[in-house]
Parts: structure tokens; sequence; C-alpha cells
């Protein structure tokens, strides 16, 4: 039995009907599953995260599950560090 995982839905910032299904483990890094997003949709590197249901920017340094991401969630794009 390996690590659980999370499937989510994460939308495109430039175009909120482009949405992509993803699932990482639940012990990926914020981060790092934001990186991943941002390539499959094609964004130049920056410091992406994402942004919850309640408006709330996720902390790239948590894991999924650490920073309240569940299963089924839809999560926007976003660059911390300046625009996606």
């Amino acid at each position: 039995m390996g690590t659980p995982t999370i499937t989510v839905i994460v939308v495109a910032p430039r175009d909120p009907d482009d949405t992509r299904s993803f699932t990482w483990q639940t012990t990926a890094k914020v981060g790092d599953a934001a990186v991943e997003a941002a390539a499959a949709f094609g964004y130049e590197p920056g410091t992406p995260s994402f942004v919850n249901s309640e408006g709330e920017v996720l902390d790239r340094n948590k894991p999924l599950v650490a920073a309240g991401v569940e299963d089924g969630d839809e999560l926007e794009l976003v660059d911390v560090g300046g625009g996606v």
C-alpha cells in the first residue's frame, strides 16, 4: 500500500474555463504541486501556489494534506511572487 493520493481540480488564472484534474500524493508539498500545475498550463516558472475556496493562499512549504486540501477540492493557481 503506497502513500494516499488527492485528486483536485486546478483552475487556470488566465482562463477560468480552463480546468484540469491533478492527482498528487497527500505528502506532496503545495509548492511542488503548484509548479507541476503551472507547467501543465504552460506558465513560465515563478512562485506558484494555490488559493482555496475560502480565498486563502496555501503555504507552499506545507504538504497538501497539512494545508487542508481534500480529495475533490477546486484550487486556483496563483503566483505568490507576482502574477502567473
